[in-house]
């Protein structure tokens, strides 16, 4: 009898609590950057009709990716991008898979097909004092459209890559 108690506890915790339907508006799912004034912001708007989660991963192939989550009618800034090309992607309405950091499902799934390129550039006057000039970038993602702003169709082992 108390063999069969313990192995029932065992089993119990080995089960992991299920994975938040919702999260806080702009919550960093996987990775998020550091804050950060010296770099380029990114703020994306979700007129979605549900959540989102945007991925940013570095166009490149290398490097951590970083994935945010969005409800519905949300805006958020992310601050910090570091300088280059990223490559961004929208899961609409994703389901998290067991490890609560990856994608399972999703209403739909698409990339944009021209990376984000984050820039920064320095001046020096003449006076000596000096002028920074960064580029952002600012997106609103709608159900309409996806096509037009340049978005393909992916799968979700695509953005879970």
């Amino acid at each position: 009898m108390m063999l069969g108690v313990v192995l029932a506890a065992a089993l119990s915790a080995q089960q992991a609590a299920p994975c938040p339907a919702t999260l806080p508006n702009g919550t960093a799912v996987r990775g998020g950057f550091a804050p950060s004034r010296d770099l380029p912001d990114f703020t994306i708007r979700n007129r979605e009709a549900s959540h989102v989660l945007v991925k940013l991963e570095p166009a490149d192939g290398g490097g951590e990716d970083h994935v945010y989550f969005i409800v519905s009618g949300g805006e958020m800034t992310i601050r910090g991008v570091p300088l280059g090309s990223h490559t961004v992607s929208v899961a609409v309405a994703g389901r998290f898979a067991p490890d609560c950091r990856s994608l399972a499902a999703a209403e739909a799934i698409y990339r944009f097909e021209q990376p984000f390129v984050f820039t920064r550039a320095e001046t020096v006057n003449p006076d000596g004092s000096r002028d920074v000039r960064m580029e952002g970038h600012w997106i609103e993602l709608g159900n309409a459209g996806r096509d037009d702003a340049g978005g393909v169709t992916i799968t979700v082992d695509a953005f879970n890559r």
